[in-house]
């Protein structure tokens, strides 16, 4: 993603980060918990999860103007020890200063010219003094400042600690979940249909004429998938913006066919259709987990924004795509509530075809079972490795001996993920985890308390000058609220998981 796109492009990333497996474990959580009820409730996560988006970029680019004004600090003392050492160092007088010195301004930021910084002639202190001239230069999304390097710059030493154990946290979690969604998708795939309906039993048999129960081929289809996708782990690996688009058009062709397929079973008067009240408050635990974990994107902002080239009106930009993932996930969620008598916490295994489905509906409902299996391995090997570069970040020294890195922290990245699959039960309980006790620290903690310190520690050169990528949520009262909701998110889900573990 180095390479520069186009804002299209951008987006697309955007919408594919956001619109994961967390989306297809929406319409079970939203039949139980009531349809107005998930409506108004993700609707509120959506907005509060674009509120902490703009934070993020406002935060990028003032974060981006300390560092450059730090670079800038320390040319200028070593141009000051150049300048005391001229008479002592003839040499150095020879170098041609004019020709820096009487550039224009704009020779700094031409395509044809160096930066400064990068520049190897030796500019003169005056020229050094009035680099940048402009302090909205600084202001700029243009280079990418991840969300850890923002840590290290604007908060306090344990905070960068907190942040690599959230952020290993969440993509750990994330593994697992992926893990569960592909061995369920298969089991349920290949194991007869009539087995299917009792899906949580691990002892029914895949087969009638087989020995091997569900668990047992669950178990052996996360084992394989780990011997063909696994070795991605142990070399790096790129999202490109070809691969992204393709992952684009069957994540809106597959939402499409599965609105379309409920809306035609839901008019028809021969099926059984289902029922959910308008609201359920004892199913929010599980809704408040599931909308968290839908509009996840956050961690991956700098790499996705930085190399957009028209980054004009941006955050409009993204708040049309945030919509527009809201009025799918809708679409997808009302109309799978009423058209199926239950919907499995996995939305995709109710399309599994029967031995009286035609052959057309056939083939699409087996393409929709195995969408998760699609999508998902397109980004598998990348989060995979981002957890495996994180742990080496935080446990390994700099010299450590080559086999941790090559051989340990890779299957360790890999294995443990799949433990955690092997023996959750439930995939929208694993959802809830990962989302509320990881996912909020990405997705809010982060984001709100770097935009309290950006502000704060914004430089005075650039305090006046306009940012065209502030957040329009500028009160500081919007980061406390931020900081409040996710404080009531993580009680009320422990709560729930302690009352239901004593009950």
């Amino acid at each position: 993603m180095s390479s520069l796109y186009s804002t299209p492009i951008g987006l697309i990333f955007v919408f594919n980060l956001i619109i994961g497996p967390g989306s297809l474990t929406l319409p079970a959580v939203v039949q139980e918990s009531g349809w107005l009820l998930s409506g108004i409730f993700i609707a509120t996560m959506a907005f509060l999860s674009f509120i902490t988006f703009t934070f993020a970029i406002e935060a990028i680019t003032i974060t981006n103007s300390i560092t450059q004004l730090r670079k800038l600090q320390m040319m200028k003392s070593v141009t000051r020890v150049l300048k005391s050492c001229k008479d002592m160092m003839p040499q150095v007088s020879s170098v041609n200063y004019d020709r820096l010195s009487n550039a224009s301004t704009d020779s700094y930021n031409s395509d044809n010219e160096a930066p400064i910084f990068d520049n190897p002639g030796l500019p003169t202190s005056s020229s050094l003094m009035d680099f940048p001239p402009e302090s909205v230069e600084l202001l700029s999304l243009d280079n990418r400042i991840e969300m850890g390097e923002m840590v290290a710059v604007l908060l306090p030493p344990f905070a960068k600690v907190m942040f690599f154990f959230s952020i290993s946290g969440y993509l750990f979690g994330d593994l697992s979940i992926y893990y569960k969604a592909i061995g369920q998708s298969l089991v349920d795939f290949t194991c007869d249909y009539n087995s299917i309906n009792n899906s949580a039993n691990k002892s029914d048999l895949c087969w009638e004429n087989s020995s091997y129960t569900k668990h047992e081929i669950y178990l052996s289809y996360l084992m394989l998938y780990i011997l063909i996708i696994g070795p991605f782990t142990f070399f790096s690996a790129q999202k490109t913006k070809y691969l992204q688009v393709v992952g684009f058009f069957m994540r809106i062709i597959a939402i499409i066919a599965m609105v379309v397929l409920a809306t035609i079973r839901l008019i028809s008067p021969t099926q059984k259709h289902g029922y959910t009240p308008a609201s359920n408050l004892i199913a929010m635990p599980q809704l408040m987990g599931a909308s968290i974990y839908a509009f996840m994107c956050h961690h991956s902002i700098p790499s996705v924004i930085s190399p957009i080239k028209n980054k004009n009106n941006i955050l409009l930009k993204v708040a049309a795509n945030f919509l527009l993932v809201y009025t799918l996930y809708m679409c997808l969620c009302m109309t799978g509530v009423f058209a199926f008598p239950k919907v499995n916490e996995l939305y995709t295994i109710n399309f599994t075809p029967s031995q009286d489905t035609g052959l057309l509906y056939k083939l699409i409902d087996s393409i929709l079972v195995l969408f998760p299996v699609l999508t998902i391995s397109i980004s598998f090997p990348v989060i995979a490795i981002t957890l495996r570069n994180n742990i080496q970040v935080m446990f390994l020294p700099s010299d450590a001996h080559w086999i941790w890195k090559r051989i340990f922290i890779p299957l360790f990245s890999l294995i443990t993920p799949v433990l955690l699959a092997a023996f959750v039960t439930r995939l929208e309980v694993l959802v809830s985890i990962v989302a509320v006790y990881a996912g909020t620290g990405i997705q809010y903690v982060t984001p709100a308390l770097l935009v309290m310190a950006a502000r704060a520690e914004i430089p005075q050169q650039v305090a006046a000058i306009k940012n065209d990528y502030c957040s329009p949520f500028k009160s500081k009262y919007w980061p406390l609220c931020i900081l409040t909701w996710t404080v009531i998110c993580v009680l009320v889900l422990t709560i729930s998981l302690i009352s239901k573990e004593f009950s």
